[in-house]
């Protein structure tokens, strides 16, 4: 097994883009980033733009209000978001919701910015076929779908009707368009045995995922289920099976808390990023 496998199976225009829209440019966005901040200067190397509130899950524990009024940001400015972005060097940026494959024209923000590159974050109950040969014709898209659970964990913590197998469906209708497929997954009580285990990676990767982004479950919103928090020992567990699973599973194995020598990081509070609100308001994360 092995993640050069996967990475070649995929789409070439989706492999071009990624080399030079995400590698070529994001470390040159991430260079200018650092010659701003020695200068005093603020502007992040990338940003996290949630283009609306609405969602067709109601999941345990997050930020959303998906009974509030729904607030869908307008393509201008999403677009003068990304403008601003692209004249720092800044050329990633993370497509947040509620779901954001709900807003209706998320296809034509894609085609606009074809120099750079966006990660969507997506539960895929709404990744078709036909959505995602149009992220595979843009090029320069990878879905992050969010895996929370097996077939009874996953309804409880989605709040949804066969999720997990609609989470696998998504998972194999983006493989065989060719996308660079990621998976996500919020570690909670409910599915620390999973997430930390050796099979569920290998399965992820038979399945052609290429990366998976582990979170901590952070209690948040209207149903915040603070028994699903993780305890320090499971949070030292985690941080113990991500650093020795990247010598021995095949997989990219992302996290978000901590610096290569185990000091904890917030991209937010070193300048690297934040948030935008669907309603355009600028915020540490979307938490």
């Amino acid at each position: 097994m092995s993640i050069l496998r996967n990475f070649i199976h995929t789409d070439s225009r989706c492999r071009r883009k990624f080399i030079l829209n995400m590698g070529v440019k994001g470390i040159s966005g991430f260079m200018k980033f650092r010659r701003r901040s020695r200068k005093g200067k603020a502007f992040p190397a990338f940003q996290f733009i949630s283009i609306t509130n609405d969602c067709n899950l109601s999941c345990q524990g997050c930020w959303v209000e998906v009974a509030h009024p729904k607030t869908n940001m307008s393509t201008e400015k999403i677009n003068a978001v990304i403008d601003s972005g692209k004249k720092q060097g800044s050329y990633f940026f993370g497509i947040l919701g509620g779901e954001p494959l709900m807003h209706k024209q998320l296809h034509e923000i894609f085609e606009k910015h074809p120099d750079a590159y966006f990660q969507l974050f997506t539960n895929g109950t709404l990744l078709t076929k036909v959505t995602a040969e149009k992220l595979r014709d843009a090029g320069n898209v990878t879905p992050l779908i969010s895996f929370e659970g097996d077939e009874t964990v996953a309804d409880i913590r989605r709040g949804g009707q066969k999720v997990f197998n609609r989470t696998l469906e998504a998972i194999r209708t983006s493989v065989a368009a060719g996308l660079i497929t990621g998976v996500a997954i919020s570690v909670c009580k409910s599915n620390i045995e999973m997430a930390l285990s050796d099979e569920f990676v290998k399965m992820l990767h038979d399945l052609g995922v290429l990366y998976i982004w582990y979170y901590i479950y952070r209690p948040a919103g209207s149903k915040p289920n603070y028994e699903l928090a993780l305890s320090a020992d499971d949070i030292l567990r985690l941080r113990k099976f991500l650093v020795e699973g990247r010598t021995r599973l095949p997989m990219v194995l992302i996290d978000s808390y901590w610096r290569a020598n185990g000091e904890p990081f917030c991209p937010a509070a070193d300048g690297l990023s934040h948030h935008i609100a669907p309603s355009g308001y600028i915020e540490p994360c979307p938490v």
